[in-house]
């Protein structure tokens, strides 16, 4: 018997190096490796043994289904098939990896060519869970837009196809609501190992390396979660936060008609995206630049969408740029930095800032703690 032209290329070639050296137990060891492999990659699921294929071939609704299921026969079948794969387990696999073996040549074909069958009806098979069908749940507008129905939809995803599911979503993130991929990426990115999110990103990076597309970037920003910018490689990350940078420096705002005039991709970004950039000081002189230096349209626009993120990223620790802007008007007596200062301050007795500005503060007893609100 030619092993190599009865049984398929990919078996052959997991089984190759110990076959043609005559260690014909391992070969065996070498095609079951293959068949829990091909199982698990199949359904995404992690188990081994007799535990893996009862979760894959077992149960009403089984992640691996040889037929419909509909008739007695079929679903013999499908009992048959799980019963089969257990013995093989038990009978083949587990005494080779637990004990000495020496199979002949003869043995070893002809447990290889009953694998090598098996292997068939399992790529013959279907499998409960798929992409395409799946991706329109995500895409559809019909999406509940809450962290519930997200996470309930994340979890029908076996584990392994959830780091692919996600590259695939972000490629095709322009076909969908951004709000809801949002959404959904958020529960995903939640349930991935941290290397499967640098695989990922490892993607992202290679959507922004090249382009200077307004959409392209925004579509990042608006959909895959803002904690984890800090993944995107180094060099990629410095030019689209340069790229932005730039945006916001031409940033302007109609306070009258409530429309922003230029700028329009810097107001996409985060509080959490601020944090995780490289030069976070040189964020803070650009604002208070523009709220020193700019007209009104530009003072209007840092009001509008930068304000209250840079106040965020500085509350425990104060910028020199932030700071020194704050004590010069407090020193001024300018009656908006006042404004802006209780809006922050009323409600939290223990922000940092009393301290950092008690000095200045004392020429404003009317700026206070109110600890008796009944929230």
């Amino acid at each position: 018997m030619d092993l190599k032209i009865i049984i398929e290329q990919e078996l052959w070639e997991a089984i190759e190096k110990n076959y043609e050296h005559e260690s014909y137990s391992s070969a065996i060891l070498d095609a079951m490796h293959l068949l829990t492999d091909t199982i698990r990659n199949k359904t995404g699921l992690e188990g081994d043994g007799s535990g893996l294929i009862g979760q894959a071939f077992g149960g009403e609704n089984p992640k691996l289904q040889l037929n419909k299921l509909q008739t007695e026969s079929e679903k013999n079948i499908q009992k048959g098939t799980q019963e089969l794969l257990r013995g093989l387990y038990t009978a083949i696999r587990n005494p080779r990896s637990h004990d000495k073996y020496n199979d002949t040549k003869e043995e070893a074909d002809s447990i290889i060519c009953f694998i090598g069958y098996i292997l068939k009806i399992i790529d013959k098979s279907k499998v409960n869970f798929e992409e395409s069908t799946f991706l329109k749940r995500v895409f559809e507008k019909y999406y509940v837009k809450t962290e519930e129905y997200s996470e309930l939809l994340v979890n029908e995803i076996p584990k392994r196809q959830r780091t692919n599911l996600a590259i695939t979503v972000i490629l095709k993130r322009k076909e969908g609501d951004f709000e809801n991929l949002y959404y959904f990426l958020k529960a995903l990115f939640d349930q991935l190992e941290d290397n499967n999110i640098s695989q990922v990103f490892k993607v992202i990076s290679e959507e922004l390396k090249y382009t200077s597309s307004e959409e392209d970037i925004r579509t990042i920003l608006n959909t895959v979660p803002a904690k984890y910018w800090s993944k995107l490689d180094k060099a990629v990350k410095l030019r689209v936060e340069n790229i932005l940078l730039e945006n916001v420096k031409s940033g302007k705002y109609d306070l009258l008609n409530e429309n922003c005039l230029n700028g329009a991709l810097g107001t996409w970004i985060e509080t959490e995206h601020l944090m995780n950039f490289e030069d976070v000081s040189n964020w803070n002189l650009e604002v208070v630049n523009k709220i020193k230096y700019g007209d009104e349209e530009d003072k209007a626009y840092i009001e509008e969408f930068f304000w209250n993120k840079i106040c965020e990223i500085n509350s425990h620790e104060i910028d020199y740029w932030l700071e020194d802007y704050i004590k010069s008007e407090l020193k001024n007596k300018d009656s908006e930095i006042v404004r802006k200062l209780e809006a922050i301050l009323k409600f939290n007795g223990n922000h940092s800032w009393w301290k950092i500005f008690e000095e200045e503060l004392k020429d404003f007893p009317e700026m206070y703690y109110d600890d008796d609100l009944p929230f």
